[in-house]
């Protein structure tokens, strides 16, 4: 998703409602009830011999165990409250990640045993950053869009912060500007509004936004997207290959009966599940005209297209076209100097990629 590097959409997923058509009608039996408690338990790195009596709680402890996890909590010790999330961003994005990762080790990114090798995707990182943020009482909420998930944290009174580290995208903008919002507790479907910066805003990132998402308070949201990729490893989807849980669409129904066990049936959380299919379609348009922006420039400019060119491109294009604008709210009504300086950190993160694909 996004411009920044043509787009990385379509990052391991919660997948569950890929997965839930499967068994649907069967009846759970106590075997796979049981088989179900192992296999999460597995996932967590957990010995079989125990029962699963408590998930969030081995989720959490699963979590703080992670070498990721540690790094990050020792690199942050004496950092003040207010200063925790941007440092957290810092550490967590993508970009950051600097350890040579194993190409034979699991590559899901999202489920704990396979963290355990260092490679994250977006939910595993989500899960490492709403795990720390929860023990140290900054509230935020977990993020779950068509094919992604992020979080929102509530900064202040008037303040929200987007935090994708996935997609090295993190910015503050006004809580009225996020339609359908209650407040963090409460499960809503929302949407990004246009809004215009205030002076107080800050922006990290150029990549482009999920606009329209489903917000879950933190913890729950943790452990349903957790049962939720877990139920699409079972059903044998393409990004859990390498991973340790083999496809067994039986265990499905019972994942989900697991997870319903937990926090219950949400008609907002099923209504957004039931729509999943067509507004990820939506977003995969969306990101199938990112790409297209930028190459549509590269093609015009076929011969060492210039910083000037681009910027020139890029604000014609902000300013007359509302795709763009919905796509990146941060800066669309931002001041002038403020979408150049934009525009020039954009021109860097795609120049080198996009020149040399247009000669190839």
């Amino acid at each position: 998703m996004g411009i920044e590097n043509g787009g990385n959409f379509r990052e391991v997923e919660e997948a569950k409602e890929l997965a839930e058509g499967s068994g649907v009608g069967q009846e759970v039996t106590q075997e796979q009830m049981e088989e179900a408690n192992k296999v999460i338990l597995e996932s967590l790195g957990i010995s079989e011999e125990t029962r699963l009596d408590d998930f969030e709680g081995a989720l959490i402890e699963a979590t703080k165990a992670l070498p990721r996890y540690q790094e990050i909590e020792q690199r942050l010790e004496g950092v003040e409250v207010q200063d925790l999330p941007y440092e957290l961003f810092k550490l967590l994005q993508s970009k950051a990640d600097t350890e040579e990762l194993d190409p034979d080790a699991p590559q899901d990114g999202v489920l704990i045993k396979s963290m355990q090798s260092g490679h994250l995707e977006c939910a595993g990182r989500t899960l490492i950053a709403s795990t720390y943020l929860q023990s140290r009482n900054i509230e935020h909420a977990t993020i779950k869009a068509p094919g992604h998930t992020f979080l929102i944290i509530e900064q202040v009174a008037d303040t929200l912060v987007y935090f994708d580290a996935n997609n090295n995208l993190y910015f503050t903008f006004p809580k009225q500007a996020l339609e359908g919002y209650q407040d963090i507790n409460t499960m809503s479907e929302c949407k990004i509004s246009e809004y215009t910066p205030r002076e107080s805003d800050f922006l990290d990132g150029t990549n482009t936004v999920f606009d329209h998402f489903i917000v879950m308070p933190a913890q729950e949201g943790r452990g349903r997207v957790y049962l939720g990729n877990l139920a699409a490893a079972l059903n044998g989807n393409e990004e859990f290959k390498t991973s340790s849980v083999v496809e067994n669409k039986d265990l499905i129904p019972a994942v989900n009966e697991i997870e319903a066990s937990i926090y219950g049936e949400n008609v907002v959380l099923n209504s957004f599940r039931d729509r999943m299919e067509a507004l990820k379609n939506i977003e995969e348009e969306k990101d199938k005209n990112d790409r297209s922006f930028i190459s549509k420039f590269f093609n015009q400019y076929p011969d060492n297209p210039t910083e000037e060119q681009f910027i020139n491109y890029f604000l014609d294009n902000l300013d007359n076209y509302n795709y763009l604008g919905k796509r990146m709210p941060f800066i669309k009504n931002a001041k002038d100097e403020q979408k150049v300086g934009f525009a020039q950190k954009l021109w860097e993160s795609v120049k080198e990629e996009y020149s040399s694909n247009s000669h190839s």
